[in-house]
This record gives structure tokens, sequence and C-alpha cells, in this order.
């Protein structure tokens, strides 16, 4: 019913504009006249300010993509580092080079840059599998004397470490765990992490698990100059449940299913004791994209 009287006020308005007569110097423009003003009546006409605004509007997308460029949130670089103070330029650099080929990354020039320029080189290495140019590039910020600001070393160290473990060169490895507890005596855990997994990778379960298990039960803070005899947050429950989750998601990228469900699993037992949701939540995620490999879904 109310589409019916739409249709005949429509039509009503309609007899009303075809019998009104046109004022007596009205008439319709043809659709190349100007008007008054001398202006064209096409509405498509751009000036001078138009395509002013459309260039500006491209480079805010510009602007937008490489804002999206977060180096802390980039293994290896300093998350304390001022992160604003980068150039534009070295955020098109960083973008550019994570998109770049295999053979474009192998031929960059990268001996002249600076250690912070490097390691962006490094980083698109990690993404290629050009493991030789990789550990060239990360030995020499490593051994040298001066720190950069931009970069964390210690990641650096490490990130080395498992390139090794990658192409399953084990000793090598280890060895260099060995030669990163030397240089950074306060980081024991991220040593007993990374040996630990090590030795599961290669296929020594009991020795690794008995490593993580260190991990999990060493006092927290005890390096921290002021916090030696602080036993306020020892053997926590809640830090024990976030290390083991962490465990369990890295067994998870080795493709370890089986031992990733099992701490997986502590850990959310002991995140339900805490009611800690969020942590829950993030292993259930995690648990069940386990399964989901485990069963071959994709």
């Amino acid at each position: 019913m109310a589409k019916k009287k739409r249709q005949e006020k429509d039509s009503y308005e309609d007899f009303q504009q075809e019998n009104e007569p046109l004022a007596p110097d009205e008439e319709p423009l043809d659709e190349d006249e100007e008007s008054d003003d001398g202006e064209s009546e096409d509405v498509f006409a751009e000036d001078e300010s138009d395509i002013a605004m459309i260039r500006k509007l491209e480079e805010e997308d510009t602007q937008i993509a490489l804002s999206e460029i977060l180096f802390d949130e980039e293994v290896g670089f300093n998350p304390m580092f001022d992160w604003s103070t980068v150039s534009e330029a070295e955020r098109s650099r960083f973008a550019a080079l994570k998109t770049m080929s295999r053979e474009d990354v192998e031929a960059y020039s990268w001996k002249r840059l600076s250690a912070f320029q490097r390691w962006m080189v490094a980083r698109a290495c990690s993404l290629c599998g050009l493991h030789e140019m990789f550990r060239e590039i990360a030995l020499g910020i490593i051994k040298a004397r001066k720190r950069p600001p931009e970069l964390c070393i210690e990641d650096i160290f490490l990130e080395l470490v498992w390139d090794y473990v990658e192409t399953k060169e084990y000793p090598q490895a280890l060895e260099l765990v060995d030669k990163f507890e030397q240089s950074f005596p306060d980081e024991q855990a991220a040593a007993l992490r990374v040996r630990g997994l090590i030795y599961i990778d290669m296929g020594e379960s009991d020795k690794g698990k008995a490593l993580i298990d260190q991990l999990i039960h060493l006092p927290f803070n005890r390096n921290i100059k002021g916090f030696e005899d602080d036993k306020s947050s020892r053997d926590s429950d809640k830090r024990d449940g976030v290390i083991q989750y962490e465990i369990g998601y890295a067994l998870l990228n080795m493709k370890r299913y089986d031992l990733a469900l099992h701490y997986f699993e502590r850990a959310r037992n002991l995140a339900n004791m805490n009611d800690d949701y969020e942590l829950t939540m993030s292993i259930d995620n995690a648990r069940a994209e386990t399964l989901r490999n485990i069963n071959g879904d994709d």
C-alpha cells in the first residue's frame, strides 16, 4: 500500500512539472554552454588546486605506508630507541629491502652502510634464506666496538645462533651460545631458553626439557642491582605461565607439535590459576593452531 501511494505522489509531481510554464527569461542551457560567470558547467573539470589536493592525498598515503614500518617490532632493533627520529628515507629503504627478490638482496651493496642500515639488509637476507650473507653482516655488527643505539646486540647474537640451527649446524650454534653467555652474563635466561630449544631440535628432548625447567625456576631479577635478595617474585606462577607459553610457541614454530601442546597445557593451568584471561586466550589460539597442524587441516 505504501509503495502505491509513493507512485501516485511521484506521478502527480511529474504532471505538475510537465505543465508548469517556464519563466519568460529562463531557457535550458546547452551542455557545453558557459554560465554568466564564464565558467564551464562541466563538474569533472580540474584546476590546479584539484591537482595539488590529489598529490597531497597521494603523499599522505605514502606517509601511512611508511608509518607501518615499525622498527621496534622487528627483531634486532632496539625498542627503547626514539624511532620518531628516523628519516623517511631509512623507512623507505627498509620497506624496499623487505620486498626485494633474493637476487636483488644478494646483489645489494651493503659494506659501506652504517650498522643500523646493514641490519636492515640482514633482515632481508633472513627472509630470502641468504644464510652466508646474513652471517657475515651479523658477525660484523656483533664484533664492532661501538654499540649502535638503534640496535639490540643481544637479539642479533641470538638470531645468528638460530640461523645455524635452521641449517642444522648444531655445534656452531652451541658454540655461539657459549660466547653469548660470556659476552652477556646477565642474559642467563635467554641462554637457557635457546640452548634448551637447540637440544630439542637436535632430538635430545629430555636434555632440552631439563634446561627449560631450569629456566622456569630461575629466580626473577636476581642479576639486577638492588634485587639480588628479592624473593617476592621468585617462582611466580604468573611469570612461569608466560614463559611456558613462549616456549610452547617457539616449539610450534619449530614444528614440534606434541611437545608444544605439553607446554601449552602447563601454561594454561597456570593462567587459569591466576585468572589471566588474556594469556588463556592466547594459549587457546596457539593450541588450536597446533592441533590444526597435527591434523593436517588448512
